[in-house]
């Protein structure tokens, strides 16, 4: 364990409608705008299929557990504040 932030890789999934699809780069310029200079977000990358979107968020960050608390709350903060991403919902 360190005290000095290291880039983390943190992998998270949307859920939704079966047919429903959303742009990646729109997706991709959602979640950079949800990232709070707290959440020391460096790189974000998506991977659209029907129903299911790959979120993959690359944070500094002294500890794992913390890279995974701010990509959660991108996510959720994500989710909270898009009409495209009503339907959707964070997995478990």
């Amino acid at each position: 364990m360190t005290d000095k932030p290291i880039l983390r890789l943190t992998l998270s999934h949307l859920i939704g409608p079966s047919a429903a699809l959303v742009a990646p780069q729109w997706l991709t310029g959602h979640l950079w705008r949800q990232a709070l200079a707290d959440d020391r977000l460096e790189h974000v990358r998506v991977r659209v299929a029907p129903g299911r979107i790959g979120v993959a968020l690359f944070l500094l960050a002294a500890e794992e557990t913390a890279a995974r608390r701010s990509a959660r709350s991108i996510c959720a903060r994500a989710l909270d504040t898009s009409d495209e991403l009503r339907d959707w919902r964070l997995a478990e």
